[in-house]
């Protein structure tokens, strides 16, 4: 990310998704304090991370530079691409530190199925969904089963508690949670943080039959963009 004056959207998400995602984790690693989300910025490739926490030792915000991130060891884990924010920067989540989350939207399963696709990069992570629309059917990594409890959801699990529960259009919004648009724009809370997006990162139906069908499992090649949008 040294051409900063010609850095693209596509160009810091292919960025996340071949190494920066990696690299991210070991800053979450190294915290004294979980990182919840991490901000980059596409004009300078400045990141900025946000703790869970907002009082005591460990939970100031910290920014640095793209080049001194931890060096790419390791698997991208729960972190995920979210969207472009409303000030240029890309978002990511560590849904690791996030135990249950919501996704409202007329068609939450889009937005779903992007966090899906980024997730199955960790060969670790295992998804169990009970919406048919999110259930890759090749392999056993992510699969389609009943879950008890009425609602439409899907969970993270990479052996490393506690498991991750989203849950597609929640009857009550938790204090995580992300407001999506009609317009592909979108409105994420995470407790006491917020953040304004531009665009959040969706597959349409075309795109994800295309990917379910040639996905193998359990590998997914790393080189390749994922589909969706943050345009």
């Amino acid at each position: 990310m040294s051409d900063v004056d010609e850095v693209t959207v596509a160009d810091a998400v292919l960025w996340l998704h071949n190494e920066g995602l990696v690299r991210l984790s070991g800053i979450g690693e190294r915290a004294l304090s979980p990182i919840i989300a991490y901000t980059v910025d596409i004009a300078t490739g400045t990141i900025t991370a946000f703790p869970a926490a907002v009082t005591g030792p460990g939970t100031d915000v910290m920014t640095l530079p793209a080049d001194d991130l931890p060096d790419p060891t390791g698997t991208p884990k729960r972190l995920i691409v979210v969207g472009v924010t409303a000030t240029d920067s890309v978002l990511v989540l560590d849904l690791a530190v996030i135990a249950a989350l919501g996704i409202n939207a007329d068609r939450p399963e889009a937005t779903a199925r992007a966090w899906v696709a980024q997730l199955l990069l960790d060969p670790q992570i295992t998804i169990t969904t009970n919406c048919a629309e999110l259930a890759v059917p090749a392999g056993t990594r992510c699969r389609h089963t009943f879950i008890p409890g009425g609602a439409t959801l899907f969970t993270v699990d990479d052996t490393a508690p506690p498991v991750t529960t989203i849950t597609l259009n929640p009857a009550i919004d938790g204090p995580d949670h992300l407001d999506v648009a009609d317009d592909g724009s979108a409105e994420l809370y995470l407790r006491t943080r917020f953040w304004q997006l531009q665009r959040v990162l969706s597959v349409n139906n075309l795109t994800w039959a295309a990917l379910t069908a040639e996905l193998e499992m359990p590998a997914m090649d790393h080189d390749s963009p994922l589909p969706g949008r943050a345009d």
